[in-house]
């Protein structure tokens, strides 16, 4: 009975008619102008393929004119800070108000103990070295260039310097209250000491580092005109900086520079050094196409047509870096695993393709060539149109996002895969199609103007698809089977339990040093200023603007006690400008001119006295830069100030995000009358540290919904795209749980792996769910067909892809090697849910197939013309990925016919190419009228002379058929890869279902 019930589901043409509800009609309008598009563009590339390959370059050469307009972004405030972010408004707030005149090169020197004379030496050798060239870009004070360092207590004077006693060193860095002779500021010496050693009285007697800064003039400080050549000149001294500082030295000093541009050039050289890596993946990409989707001999190997796909995949990152330049879309770092992407997703449609092609039915490989190509593409059209769009939704998705270099890679992304999608449907089909002229001219597979004779006949072994016969003998039936099901389910939902663990505990996290190679020095410089000064928190900012300075002189003593006392920032390091200048006035001003609160009893006078401040006194010249002033002449106005503070030393990025906003409530806890914030230049990263997640969860929850209705619209069917759905969701899940078991965090480049991974996921569920919904059967049935026609198709991709990305495995550039962890998640368990779990659950909980299915059996038994009517189907196996024609005998592995010691001979399993469909496929000669009296009880066929007909054998319970049923009644069998009851035709002039292997199926007159 249930049985029949799942019977009666999966074949309504069989049973009761069944109106099919709105949703299914338009579902089924929807696919047949699918397919119908794809066979009659099928047929138009099969018969013009030159013409078709010629305007398809013309178009994609075209595409790439707009590579004249393309733009390589570096700055990482454009590439990764949000679009509309606070922090943008707030930097060019700054830029206006407090314009950068100056930044730091810097050198960490270290040593047994740098305080001995020997050291002083060396860094002043160094010093002199380095100097040569930089007065024409230092920035100076007064008539001196800037630079700070050690040497500066004794004014950089090489007699002096020279001359120097280890005591003299040490009693001068003793000093208290020591300044500077250069700048006369209070010189802050442990400050520029590392792992400080002291003697028995508390005083520094040896360290083991310090640091030199040179002072660069900034940009921003000179005229257009004049901005070129700075920048020329900075570039043609930082270099011999560099290499000074690194070159080999035989006095036990070891010195390590780090130039402002160092972090982003060290990043982009690394990538650019493993741009061999992808010639790599390219060879290894290529020669496992040409192996897979041919046979190893001189007329079935297809090796122009894996180079054709190639050239697809070239074509599509050409037009689409062309397309996005014209439009003035960027390209950045993270772009480089564009290539990779294109590769995986281009190459298995390509599979998906010649599959199709290959697993026509013997019938449509009887048709002329033109139609088999519009048969082909007919059925992977519309596979490929799946994932395809819903790829591009995924990532027309992500270009929404607010993070520049995240929307710029999704736009590349999306417009690379469109392309990729028209160029397999015309290149790479048509340069498929000629293959398919060369293979049926019998010329050689390389060299095409070579003709095979007739005597050339191709190995055994050489034919053989050893993946194909693995799907088929012994994975799907195993796979299939109730303890393959219980297995499946419990290791999947396993793996997932596991994975939410993962999930919950994966942290937001970002460190620019990933970037960067382990050996280079901008990494060593960095690790070891953490190492040395470690209680050296970022420097942050906040910042006022126009205010009424005396009405608020409230608020901004509140202001400094709260910054003071806020939890991420260190203690003691907070320096205001306005607490100096009340204690200047409470020190140098008489009592009766101050208000009860110690300030100026007028505004004007308060005004005044500022200027005085910041011009005549020490302390307040030393915050100068602090407060811009209108004009340092009566009336003055303050129209920007600025405090200043450090944080601690954080731990994460989380704690970070949490310092940031820490300080903004208390800023805006203020209330002041004009704009006020604080800034660090850390915050550039941190904002895009706060927004990632959420943009992460929001692409991820948008790019899904949005598969699914592509989904929905292009399976046309609500519970294919369900499960499809499905199996995107765990392998998301999957892939982020193992994120954090790999030590990989949520960042901007992994948040653009996990988008990727949708369109990936799709592709592998999509075509498993696509093929099940165009076959006919039982669930079990269309699942095991499903899995053996589209699966060794979908696992090529999946190896293919993974064989694109091995050779990152080992790259030191974090984008390569992050690239290929996170990918080869995505192909793992993408692989996982779309060939195990997938048809596991289909067979159990699969839709119904489409109503177009009818109409594509192909060529209906009809025994109106006949008496009696025994036809035996010999288990037929798909000729895999060739298109020889030839049929070989299935593997007795899958199911056994009745009395299989009854086999043909063997001349008659395989014949020649050219022989006829008759002869070709081993049936029964039908009966004549005269040979048997009607009603004769199980009447025997005619068989070839020394072949005893196989009688067949029926599953317990399973009662033969007798000549007395009705006609148009169902004809049973217990015959089936898991002995269970199979229907397999009608009685009287009905069809029967083709395809089903090793059954035999009987037809009674009336």
């Amino acid at each position: 009975m249930a049985a029949g019930l799942d019977y009666a589901h999966d074949h309504p043409e069989q049973g009761q008619s069944v109106s099919p509800n709105p949703m299914k009609r338009c579902s089924n309008v929807f696919v047949s102008t699918l397919e119908s598009f794809f066979f009659r563009l099928g047929k138009f590339v099969s018969s013009h393929p030159w013409p078709t390959i010629l305007l398809t370059l013309l178009l994609g050469g075209s595409l790439s004119a707009g590579m004249v307009k393309f733009r390589q972004e570096e700055d990482p405030e454009e590439l990764y800070i949000p679009y509309g972010s606070e922090v943008l408004q707030h930097r060019d707030w700054i830029s206006e108000k407090f314009p950068a005149e100056f930044h730091f090169e810097y050198l960490l020197i270290e040593a047994d103990n740098v305080l001995e004379p020997a050291v002083w030496q060396a860094m002043l050798a160094l010093d002199s070295s380095i100097k040569n060239n930089w007065t024409s870009i230092c920035y100076r004070i007064g008539s001196n260039c800037w630079s700070s360092s050690l040497l500066e207590l004794w004014s950089f004077n090489t007699t002096s310097i020279n001359g120097l006693s280890q005591q003299n060193i040490l009693d001068k860095i003793n000093e208290d209250n020591l300044r500077s002779p250069l700048t006369f500021q209070q010189y802050d010496v442990e400050a520029r000491l590392g792992e400080i050693q002291r003697d028995p009285s508390g005083r520094i007697s040896g360290a083991k580092a310090t640091t030199m800064i040179y002072s660069i003039i900034d940009p921003s400080v000179v005229t257009q005109g004049d901005w070129r050549e700075l920048y020329l000149t900075r570039v043609e001294w930082e270099q011999p900086f560099v290499d000074i500082a690194l070159a080999e030295r035989s006095d036990r000093v070891t010195v390590t520079p780090y130039a402002s541009t160092s972090l982003g050039e060290e990043g982009n050289a690394l990538i650019e050094n493993d741009q061999v890596r992808i010639a790599i993946c390219y060879c290894l990409l290529a020669g496992y196409i040409a192996m897979a989707l041919g046979k190893f001999n001189c007329i079935e190997q297809k090796l122009y047509v894996s180079l054709a796909g190639m050239v697809c995949v070239g074509l599509a990152i050409i037009g689409s870096m062309g397309i996005c330049s014209a439009a003035g879309i960027a390209y950045g770092p993270v772009h480089s695993a564009l290539a990779f992407l294109l590769l995986g997703i281009g190459v298995d449609d390509m599979f998906v393709i010649v599959s199709t092609w290959n697993n026509l039915s013997p019938a449509d490989r009887q048709r002329g060539r033109t139609e088999q190509a519009g048969l082909a593409l007919r059925h992977a059209g519309v596979s490929i149109t799946v994932t395809s769009m819903t790829d591009v939704v995924a990532f027309g998705v992500g270009a929404t996002t607010i993070v520049p270099s995240l929307r710029s890679f999704c736009i590349y992304a999306a417009v690379g895969i469109l392309l990729l999608f028209v160029y397999s449907c015309t290149i790479f089909f048509a340069v498929l199609c000629l293959d398919f002229q060369r293979w049926e001219g019998r010329r050689n597979a390389c060299v095409c103007c070579y003709i095979h004779g007739p005597d050339y006949e191709p190995t055994e072994c050489s034919r053989k698809d050893r993946l194909q016969q693995v799907f088929q003998t012994i994975y799907a039936p195993t796979l299939l089977t109730i303890p393959g099901k219980v297995v499946t389910l419990l290791t999947v939902f396993t793996i997932v339990g596991v994975s939410i663990w993962g999930v919950i505990n994966l942290k937001q996290d970002f460190d620019p040093l990933w970037w960067v190679s382990s050996d280079s020095y901008v990494r060593q410089y960095l690790e070891k200023s953490r190492e040395y000064f470690p209680g050296a928190g970022s420097e942050v900012y906040i910042y006022v603007g126009n205010i009424n300075y005396y009405a608020e002189r409230a608020k901004l003593h509140t202001l400094y006690q709260k910054f003071e006392h806020d939890n991420f920032v260190t203690n003691g390091t907070v320096t205001s400008w306005f607490e100096d200048y009340k204690s200047w006035v409470s020190t140098t001003k008489n009592t009766t001119m101050l208000g009860p609160d110690g300030h100026a009893k007028d505004s004007d006078t308060f005004l005044q006295w500022v200027v005085q401040f910041l011009t005549t006194d020490a302390t307040g010249m030393s915050h100068a830069q602090d407060v811009q002033l209108n004009s340092t002449s009566s009336p003055a106005m303050i129209i920007a100030s600025r405090i200043s503070g450090n944080y601690k030393v954080l731990q994460d990025s989380t704690e970070e995000v949490q310092a940031m906003d820490s300080l903004r409530d208390v800023v805006n806890s203020i209330g002041f009358s004009s704009k006020a914030f604080p800034f660090a230049m850390e915050f550039r990263i941190w904002e895009t540290n706060k927004v990632i997640q959420t943009e992460l969860f929001r692409n991820l929850g948008i790019a899904m919904a949005a598969v699914f209705v592509i989904t929905l619209l292009l399976l046309a069917d609500i519970l294919g795209s369900l499960w499809v759905l499905m199996c995107v969701v765990m392998t998301l899940v999957d892939v982020g749980g193992m994120m954090h078991l790999w030590g990989l965090t949520i960042e901007t480049f992994t948040t653009i792996i996990m988008i990727v991974g949708i369109g990936l996921t799709v592709d592998y569920a999509a075509h498993i769910c696509h093929t099940f919904l165009t076959l006919s059967g039982t669930r079990q049935e269309r699942a095991h067909l499903a899995l053996v026609t589209m699966g060794p198709a979908v696992f090529n991709g999946g190896v293919s892809t993974f064989l694109a990305i091995i050779p990152l495995a080992s790259s030191e550039a974090y984008v390569f090697s992050t690239f290929f962890k996170v990918f080869f998640l995505v192909v793992l368990f993408g692989c996982l849910h779309g060939l195990v779990f997938l048809p596991v659950v289909l067979s159990w909980l699969g839709p119904s197939p489409y109503a177009t299915v009818a109409e594509r059996k192909a060529h209906p038994v009809d025994v109106r013309d006949t008496q009696h009517v025994a036809s035996v189907s010999v288990g037929v196996t798909n000729p895999g990925l060739e298109m020889n024609g030839d049929i070989n005998k299935m593997t007795p592995e899958l199911v056994q016919p009745a009395d299989s010691a009854h086999q043909l001979p063997k001349q008659s399993q395989h014949p020649p190419d050219n022989s006829p469909l008759q002869d070709r496929y081993p049936r029964v000669i039908p009966p004549t009228q005269t040979q048997h009296s009607s009603r004769t009880p199980h009447p025997r066929a005619q068989y070839p002379s020394g072949i005893t007909p196989p009688q067949p054998q029926y599953a317990p319970g399973i009662t033969p058929p007798q000549p007395q049923q009705r006609p148009g009644s169902l004809v049973r069998t217990g015959l089936g890869s898991d002995n269970s009851t199979y229907y397999h035709g009608r009685v009287r002039g009905q069809s029967i279902r083709e395809g089903t292997a090793l059954s035999h199926v009987y037809t009674f007159p009336d």
